[in-house]
């Protein structure tokens, strides 16, 4: 009998040590420059450009999806291996250099004086599912700013959605990329613009 127990208890053991948990799967948005060049003449101002302000349930690296329900989670074997606020500042940096629209363009760590500063609040970074569809949905608002006067020179709130080929967090990821990408292309619109009216 106690054989018997003692092959149980050993079976047990064994197949706890053998089932294991899926590894964590980790997705990076390494984007290039857009292919568009909204404006060919470099402006004589530099810019720095501060991290993102995000909500707190996008401070981390969790890949979020969200329902119509407003029902939101975070994929459980799928995650960033960087902030979404540090993927939409190092992507809009890159961008921007690509452009040529400032003499200088710099995060705001740097120790470069800059003309202006470009800050801003970041609502949402999701994976939205809307009936049997979802999409990458970013929701952030810019702010173009004077740091010696501290007058804000303008503002604008980007709401942008692209479509997710799947369902799950691989879908996410792509859908977020193409949606990064259609921030910037946005973006640059927008500030090529202000740099020909103050030129």
């Amino acid at each position: 009998m106690r054989f018997f127990l003692f092959a149980i208890l050993t079976l047990f053991f064994l197949m706890g040590c053998s089932s294991s948990t899926p590894s964590i799967r980790e997705y990076t948005l390494l984007l290039q420059p857009t292919k568009e060049r909204q404006n060919t003449l470099i402006a004589s101002k530099s810019l720095s450009i501060a991290s993102p302000k995000a909500l707190p349930s996008l401070i981390g690296k969790n890949i979020l999806y969200l329902r119509e329900d407003t029902e939101t989670g975070n994929y459980l074997y799928s995650r960033w291996n960087d902030t979404p606020s540090s993927f939409i500042q190092r992507s809009l940096i890159q961008s921007i250099e690509a452009e040529h629209l400032f003499t200088t363009v710099a995060p705001t760590s740097s120790l470069v004086q800059s003309d202006w500063i470009l800050e801003s609040d970041l609502n949402a970074f999701h994976h939205r599912f809307i009936g049997s569809m979802s999409e990458g949905y970013i929701d952030i608002t810019y702010r173009l700013l004077d740091p010696k006067t501290k007058h804000t020179i303008k503002t604008k709130r980007f709401i942008i959605t692209t479509p997710a080929p799947t369902p799950d967090a691989a879908g996410g990821v792509e859908a977020l990329k193409n949606a990064l990408l259609e921030l910037n292309r946005q973006s640059l619109q927008w500030l090529s613009a202000d740099i020909k009216e103050n030129r």
